[in-house]
């Protein structure tokens, strides 16, 4: 049997035990009870965990898998992690680095959700990323958070199926997110093994945000740099930048200055006055040839003037006729343009010393005008030297006595004095007639000729004469009129196969003549 006083003191030292134990849980949950509420980092569950070991993730738990799933690197890695932390952290390069064993490394993300917390356990790296919200959540934050983790996912394929490059730094320059189009690029021009290191290269040095810069890259393999059209805007104290491919753009720009240098070459060689006015009627191409002829100083020409103005100048330095109205003058300016457009302007400007300009107007692509100033003052002074001339040797033959006919190689009639339309017409009508004559060749001349002479074979020969293209000689003959008089007819041959007939009354006139409009007739 047992003491009872042993089993007493059994019995109380339980009830003792119990008491005590009571008496604990009750003072932990009241001091629980008035433990202030606080906010702090979020439960275990909800934190990411990686653990590293040298370029190699070797672990990772749910979270942080879907995580870097979410974030668009399928597959995880260390890659994919580093692009992930260089998005949030300004001391991703901390946070990622080994240190010495025990050390823990801390951090907040730029906005401010994100907490981390780095720590090196001999060769393995622990990084645990965790949301800083509070530990209790309610369903409308999980549907808030699955809201915008679909709509993240759109705005990235929207972002990596653009064909432009898309990217953001930070205020030093460090590109902290980038679409697909910016990362091919990099692949392309530093190799598929920087593409997979972050922080990723800056593609384009000396950005500004605001204006649009052109900047170019070299791709090795290419033999030509790649040229993108940047445009950057800031978002927060953060950048973002888009460049567009600028290539077409610039290699059509190139051939353009290059067609341009190779025009102003060739303008450069030119006697003519080039003038073009694009569509705002401002001057946008002349050659030195314009300030010659002109005598416009090429400053002034270099600072666009206008049509008007440029006229304007023209009519000051004396290089352009007088109006005798200036006021319709200018209202004839609109005309002038008009047909420049249709390119029917042509006109002849008599200057001051003996200078005279051919001006003509040509239309140009897109609404521009060019106008051509020609110096024809050489070829004007021989033109009217060579009609002074002609008058001359008109009025020569007119004075002789001898009729006299001029007839081409091919037999036309090309030269008559006025013997010849005396002897040949009716006096009264031979002013009317002198363009009959000068329009006739020399059968229908030897018509008229039979006509009003007896019958002779001298004109056929005639016709035979000036006709052959062999060599020739000088012969002369006499035929009569039929009014009784004798004609003394030399034929001569000329030089350039023409031939020359002169014919001489060897007798008085008759009173009556043939007539030569009734003979054509």
């Amino acid at each position: 049997m047992i003491d009872p006083g042993i089993l007493n003191a059994v019995v109380f030292g339980l009830s003792a035990f119990v008491a005590a134990l009571v008496s604990l849980l009750l003072l932990s949950r009241t001091a629980r009870r008035r433990a202030p509420k606080r906010e702090t980092i979020a439960t275990s569950g909800d934190a990411m965990v990686f653990l590293i070991r040298g370029d190699r993730l070797i672990d990772a738990n749910f979270a942080a898998h879907h995580y870097l799933d979410t974030f668009g690197q399928s597959g995880g890695g260390v890659a994919a992690l580093r692009r992930a932390v260089h998005g949030m952290f300004d001391e991703a390069e901390a946070l990622l680095a080994p240190g010495a064993d025990g050390l823990r490394v801390t951090a907040t993300s730029r906005d401010g959700s994100m907490q981390a917390a780095a720590e090196t356990l001999g060769q393995t790296l622990r990084l645990k990323l965790c949301s800083r919200l509070s530990v209790e959540r309610t369903g409308e934050d999980i549907h808030r958070l699955a809201a915008q983790e679909s709509e993240l996912d759109t705005l990235r394929q929207t972002t990596d199926s653009a064909p432009y490059l898309v990217w953001r730094e930070t205020p030093g320059g460090t590109p902290i997110w980038v679409n697909r189009a910016y990362l091919d690029t990099v692949r392309d021009a530093y190799g598929p093994d920087r593409a997979a290191q972050w922080p990723m290269p800056r593609l384009f040095e000396g950005l500004e945000h605001g204006d649009t810069q052109r900047k170019s890259i070299l791709v090795s393999g290419e033999a030509e740099p790649r040229w993108f059209e940047c445009h950057g805007v800031p978002i927060g104290t953060d950048r973002l930048y888009t460049a567009f491919d600028a290539n077409a753009i610039v290699r059509a720009e190139t051939q353009l200055r290059d067609f341009t240098q190779t025009l102003a070459k060739t303008f450069a060689d030119l006697t003519v006055g080039l003038a073009i006015f694009d569509r705002t009627r401002a001057l946008r191409l002349f050659n030195p040839a314009l300030t010659e002829l002109t005598t416009l100083p090429a400053e002034f020409l270099a600072r666009r003037p206008k049509l008007i103005d440029f006229l304007d100048r023209l009519r000051e330095n004396r290089m352009m006729p007088e109006p005798k109205d200036y006021k319709e003058w200018r209202g004839r300016i609109a005309e002038l343009e008009a047909a420049a457009k249709s390119g029917s302007y042509s006109e002849t400007w008599s200057l001051p010393g003996n200078l005279t300009y051919r001006v003509t107007g040509r239309p140009h692509p897109d609404g521009a005008i060019a106008f051509l100033f020609e110096d024809i003052s050489a070829e004007m002074s021989l033109t009217r030297q060579f009609r002074r001339e002609l008058e001359v040797s008109q009025a020569l033959l007119d004075n002789m006595e001898d009729a006299t006919a001029h007839f081409s190689r091919s037999g036309d009639l090309m030269q008559t004095n006025r013997a010849y339309r005396l002897l040949w017409t009716d006096a009264r009508t031979a002013e009317e007639t002198e363009a009959v004559l000068d329009e006739i060749d020399v059968v229908t001349a030897s018509r008229i000729w039979h006509a009003a002479s007896e019958p002779t074979p001298v004109w056929g020969d005639a016709r035979d004469f000036v006709l052959d293209t062999g060599e020739r000689a000088e012969w002369d003959a006499q035929v009569k009129l039929r009014d009784g008089r004798a004609l003394d007819c030399r034929f001569v041959p000329m030089i350039g196969g023409g031939s020359q007939i002169i014919f001489r009354l060897a007798t008085a006139p008759a009173p009556r003549r043939t007539r030569l409009l009734e003979i054509v007739r």
